[in-house]
């Protein structure tokens, strides 16, 4: 019984292990994506402020616009595609959010198992016990950065209306 107890507590802790390599490397790629989506904003963020500058320059704007227009469909474009990057990591983080609710359970299970099997699997809930603290922390922070990736989408849809606007005024710096 001992012997069976060993196996399915130390089977259950290689998988939770393997769950958590696999959601390490998921969550390196979503940081590196939502890296990617910053350093947009950053240039989104700077070309708007450019943009209202050119409020003062009334005068001329029907030919700013006309000279301009090409650039301005240019960054509409880049908007769209940060747009639709950012909303692909939501699903992604919120995906990730729903595996990392999953994985309780069985963890759970692994501590109920390693508390009947003697010191030996006392030592495996312990670390069980670590793995799912930091489950439970991945799971916080994965949330959190879906929530400020909504807030991030929110923001570059209103800087998306903002450049819409812009492209009724007239180009800065001549």
């Amino acid at each position: 019984m001992l012997r069976l107890s060993w196996a399915l507590a130390l089977s259950l802790t290689v998988s939770a292990l393997v769950g958590i390599l696999i959601l390490t490397r998921d969550l390196s790629i979503t940081n590196d994506l939502f890296k990617d989506g910053v350093a947009q904003a950053k240039t989104i963020d700077h070309t708007t402020d450019d943009a209202l500058q050119g409020v003062s320059h009334l005068g001329p704007a029907d030919a700013a616009v006309n000279q301009g227009m090409p650039q301005v469909v240019g960054v509409i474009d880049s908007l769209t595609r940060a747009d639709h990057t950012l909303g692909s990591l939501a699903d992604q983080l919120q995906a990730l959010a729903g595996a990392l609710t999953s994985v309780d359970a069985p963890l759970a299970g692994i501590i109920q198992l390693g508390g009947s099997a003697g010191d030996q699997a006392n030592a495996a809930a312990d670390q069980a016990t670590q793995i799912a603290d930091t489950l439970g922390q991945a799971d916080a922070q994965a949330q959190l950065l879906g929530q400020r990736l909504d807030q991030t989408l929110s923001l570059s849809a209103t800087i998306d209306s903002k450049l819409r606007i812009a492209l009724l005024l007239p180009k800065v710096g001549g």
